[in-house]
């Protein structure tokens, strides 16, 4: 037994549909339209890859800073 029609017609269906959506995503991204710039990383993440290339460090793998309470710190309330 093999598919029915109704089967093979939505297959067919999706597949265009599919076929469809990938063409228009890959013309978007390899010719953008006038005045559209394509997707650059900013500054910040660039440098933070290049950190990661290298092996160093990041402040996300160093963790937070730890802020530490003054004790000597007096509240002045303003009466004697």
């Amino acid at each position: 037994m093999g598919l029915s029609n109704a089967a093979i017609i939505v297959i067919v269906l999706v597949a265009c549909l599919a076929a469809t959506a990938l063409g228009a995503s890959l013309f978007k991204h390899y010719k953008p339209a006038d005045g559209e710039t394509p997707f650059s990383p900013g500054y910040d993440q660039k440098v933070y890859m290049a950190e990661i290339r290298r092996g160093r460090p990041t402040r996300a793998t160093i963790g937070p800073p730890t802020y530490t309470e003054d004790t000597n710190y007096t509240k002045d309330t303003g009466s004697s």
